[in-house]
């Protein structure tokens, strides 16, 4: 069963928060005692050598008042400045108190009875001199246990501020997300009116940015594209290809545009019903935005298509050099051509035409780009310009695979393509060739596509 994206770092988030927490205590549980202990120990040194030492004798006093001790100093020959209780003198016989050597401290535990323990620290000062201070084990255990007591209290409330905190957070973050997956789910169903508003300052906004501007464009081009189908319904309503054709046309965009739509929409619901471990909802996101590229493009090959259809692009005829033209597109593709090695003839020599030169090169991007797209590895493209009477006769070859006869006149329909499983980079979007018959039809070319013994010609006429 699916979780949500929320619920999935909620719970990442109270793991990381209480680990540490539940460590520290279990360390304080197991190792407070004897660290307390150990550090009591050392504490009972530092007295030893202060009073040793001389610096510290003036302060007994107020070093067994601050410090919980007792101070004895013991004469074997009964000559001490502080009385030695007499259960602790009796335990300790002659044997114990010679083994000390001079300066030399020991520490023991005693146990004074009735379930009293002592630490005892024995410093032997000089030949029969020794210095020995006490302190009770339970006020070490009593310190013990109020740390304890406040440790079990502070790991309550930081449990608590853990799970409020993470609560939030997991909040904060995914709602964006919800956000993107709402307005792509909208977009699926070509509805426009969800707009989405982000504020996160990170890659997350920018993608929300780049779906509203992609959600505009398409607004824009599928009402461009119903006003262009209601002008030629109304200019051609008699006749019923027109009409076969509008429905063809229409189907073929929303097919094409619900493709990457759809995409967005698996993705984004990856993303927020936590399909996706948190690693991949960078990939995740980078899928979507490539999605959306996509359809920016398709969106604008639509937009250019259209116009072209309703006339708004009218050819600004002029004499142009067609040797220089065929030149720059074919420096475009020099990489692609390096890459599958390929054989490039150019034969266009002088030769100068009237045409829009803008729209021609565009023509011969397609159909080079088409050229490069199904030439084999180490093939042959040729870009030839022949003269005949008052036109020149522009001719793009390539010995890669025939077109099956039954589709050569169906590549000039908008969306068609030869091959579904090609790839993106040459195009794909299946409005090329479509939007190359317009051009042609405004300049009044002759145009088509044939079968060669080995590849495929396309070419068209301009005049000179």
């Amino acid at each position: 069963m699916k979780t949500k994206l929320s619920t999935d770092i909620f719970k990442y988030m109270i793991v990381v928060a209480l680990a540490p927490i539940i460590i520290i205590y279990l360390l304080n549980v197991t190792l407070l005692d004897s660290y307390s202990i150990k550090m009591k120990w050392k504490e009972l040194d530092r007295i030893s050598y202060s009073l040793t030492q001389g610096s510290g004798q003036g302060d007994i006093p107020r070093i067994k008042r601050e410090k919980n001790v007792e101070i004895y100093f013991f004469d074997k020959d009964n000559k001490y400045s502080y009385k030695l209780d007499e259960d602790i003198r009796g335990a300790l016989d002659n044997t114990y108190w010679d083994g000390i050597k001079l300066g030399e401290s020991r520490q023991i535990t005693y146990q004074k009875g009735q379930g009293i323990s002592l630490l005892m620290n024995i410093t032997r000062i000089t030949g029969n001199l020794y210095l020995i201070i006490t302190t009770p084990v339970s006020s070490v255990e009593d310190a013990v246990k109020v740390s304890m007591s406040f440790y079990l209290y502070s790991f309550i409330i930081m449990a608590l501020l853990s799970l409020v905190i993470s609560y939030i957070f997991s909040r904060r973050v995914s709602i964006p997300i919800i956000e993107l997956d709402k307005k792509a789910k909208s977009l699926s169903e070509l509805d426009f009116s969800e707009k989405i508003e982000l504020h996160t300052g990170n890659e997350i906004e920018s993608l929300g940015e780049s779906i509203n501007l992609m959600s505009r464009k398409l607004e824009e081009a599928i009402e461009n594209l119903k006003a262009s189908n209601r002008e030629l319904h109304a200019d051609l309503i008699e006749e019923k290809k027109l009409e076969e054709m509008r429905k063809s046309f229409i189907s073929s965009v929303n097919h094409e545009l619900k493709t990457p739509l759809t995409i967005m929409k698996v993705y984004a619901e990856g993303i927020t019903e936590g399909v996706a471990e948190p690693e991949e909802i960078g990939d995740y996101c980078a899928t979507i935005v490539e999605e959306v590229e996509n359809m920016e493009r398709i969106i604008k090959e639509l937009l250019y298509f259209s116009e072209i259809d309703a006339g708004y692009k009218k050819p600004q005829i002029e004499a142009f050099d067609l040797t220089e033209l065929g030149k720059k597109v074919l420096s475009k593709f020099r990489m692609d051509f390096v890459e599958k090695k390929v054989n490039v003839n150019f034969r266009i020599d002088n030769l100068t035409v009237l045409g829009d030169i803008k729209l021609i090169e565009r023509v011969l991007e397609n159909f080079i780009s088409n050229a490069v797209n199904f030439v084999p590895v180490e093939g042959r493209i040729d870009l030839e310009g022949i003269q005949e009477g008052d036109r020149v006769r522009v001719v793009v070859r390539n010995n890669g695979e025939r077109i099956p006869q039954e589709k050569l006149e169906a590549i000039w329909k908008p969306f068609f393509k030869i091959e579904e499983s090609r790839n993106r980079k040459y195009g794909g979007t299946g409005l090329g060739l479509s939007i190359v018959a317009k051009i042609l039809e405004k300049h009044d070319s002759d145009y088509g596509v044939k079968n060669l013994d080995e590849g495929v010609e396309f070419y068209f006429t301009l005049k000179k």
